[in-house]
């Protein structure tokens, strides 16, 4: 009977240290945090929008285009401001996304009357029209859809 006590009491020490060394919280090893990896947003696809079109020039500048002759003219029908960045680049803001469609239309209907293609590309935002050789490559950056005329 004695050996039994003896054996019972062994287990049931062996059971107490089990149960001792879950019961602690300090691991072994100092756990690692992972590094955050950064994030890269993407443009809104549809471009977003500009309030000015001083603030698309800052947008188009950021995104890689050249704007070294900066006058706003606001010559452009239906936009609400305009501007030249260079001989071959305009860029402009409107009111409305409607205004945008329409100026579109009117332009593809003189390239018709005028037997022409014109060539031409737009980086078309929600506000906004980028007209420059370098349309197609703002896109990524900014955002919009190309129009080809």
């Amino acid at each position: 009977m004695f050996s039994k006590s003896i054996h019972s009491i062994g287990v049931l020490t062996g059971v107490l240290a089990l149960f001792g060394c879950a019961g602690s919280t300090t691991d072994a090893t100092p756990a690692v945090k992972p590094t955050p990896t950064p994030t890269v947003s993407a443009p809104p696809a549809d471009g977003g929008t500009y309030a000015t079109v001083t603030a698309l020039k800052a947008a188009f500048v950021k995104a890689g285009g050249a704007c070294p002759d900066f006058k706003q003219t606001n010559k452009i029908t239906l936009a609400a401001e305009s501007a030249e960045c260079s001989t071959n680049t305009v860029i402009s803001t409107y009111v409305s996304s409607n205004d945008i469609s329409q100026l579109i239309q009117t332009v593809k209907k003189l390239n018709a009357d005028l037997k022409t293609t014109g060539g031409n590309s737009w980086l078309v935002g929600a506000n906004w029209v980028i007209n420059s050789p370098v349309s197609a490559n703002m896109q990524e950056k900014l955002g919009g859809k190309i129009v080809s005329f």
